[in-house]
């Protein structure tokens, strides 16, 4: 595929709206910790409470706005966003790569021993699925997902290759927790309440590899997004609550929130399979696309011959 190469006026206008989308999720999510922690402290709430209701206003801030900038500055359908009606298949298609994909490759490391399950407790298992999912999905997949690999993916798609917007985009994801520490902590001290300091990367966490696991994350999420079917963006949010939640029940849950299974990592260098189970999943997503593509063409092919002969 030749590469798009747009006119400076509408590269410049793509790229900026494109920023305007990052912003906006930035925005959202730095304000919502904030008003989150604030209402916590007013009502006495629980530090249970407070997730979810970052949650609930993260979604309520982001998703709204993001559609409004679709149809009232870029006058385009959302349907460009990767957004369809019939999305219960693309969903379907994610949940199921980001499971298998997970499956590949834990159920290896626990065959050979280097990782092994000490506890299962099935009551808070099952609890820790629904209050995940729920959290996961209004706080990070849904808005993430629309405003990055939906909004931002489709502006610059109209001016550029799509290579170039996979790095673009996945650029702005790797930068996302940096422009949302601005935002958490301005909007922290006019709420007067302890600012959470984001920063690179979550505390205890070596930066370097936080950043290569974001940054192919990103790449994957996005050959999600690519994936030629209606919907498609659907495929993107739903391997991202897939992926997340098997590393999180790898890993034991959250601070808040336990996942009810107790992993040790005997073999400790095998927490590296965290960036395997991502790439299987990218690896799946490309295999999808190129087969997809090569089924249009052979059908399109077939079509104009049938045409001709007639």
């Amino acid at each position: 595929m030749s590469a798009v190469r747009p006119s400076a006026d509408g590269a410049f206008a793509a790229m900026g709206r494109a920023l305007l989308g990052w912003i906006v999720l930035c925005a959202g999510i730095g304000l919502a910790i904030s008003t989150a922690r604030f209402a916590a402290g007013l009502t006495s709430a629980p530090a249970a409470a407070v997730p979810l209701l970052q949650a609930l206003l993260v979604t309520a801030l982001v998703v709204p706005v993001i559609l409004l900038l679709r149809s009232k500055v870029d006058r385009k359908s959302a349907a460009d966003l990767g957004l369809s009606r019939r999305m219960l298949t693309p969903v379907i298609f994610g949940l199921t790569v980001g499971v298998a994909s997970g499956a590949a490759t834990w159920l290896p490391a626990l065959w050979m021993g280097w990782i092994s399950i000490e506890r299962v407790d099935y009551g808070t298992l099952m609890s820790f699925l629904v209050i995940n999912a729920f959290v996961l999905l209004l706080y990070e997949a849904l808005p993430e997902e629309l405003a990055l690999r939906g909004y931002a993916w489709a502006n610059l798609r109209s001016r550029w290759s799509p290579l170039i917007a996979t790095w673009i985009v996945t650029v702005l994801f790797i930068f996302s927790s940096s422009l949302i520490s601005v935002f958490q902590f301005g909007s922290a001290r006019l709420l007067d309440v302890e600012p959470v300091g984001l920063g690179w990367a979550p505390a205890g966490t070596d930066p370097v590899a936080y950043v290569l696991q974001l940054g192919l994350f990103g790449l994957v999420l996005c050959a999600a997004r690519r994936v030629p079917v209606a919907g498609a963006l659907g495929i993107a949010i739903a391997f991202h609550l897939a992926q997340l939640t098997v590393t999180r029940l790898v890993l034991g849950g959250l601070g808040w929130l336990d996942s009810g299974i107790d992993v040790e990592f005997t073999a400790p260098d095998a927490i590296a399979l965290v960036l395997v189970h991502i790439c299987l999943g990218g690896f799946m997503f490309i295999l999808t696309r190129k087969w997809l593509q090569r089924r249009d063409t052979v059908t399109e092919g077939n079509a104009l011959m049938h045409r001709a002969g007639s």
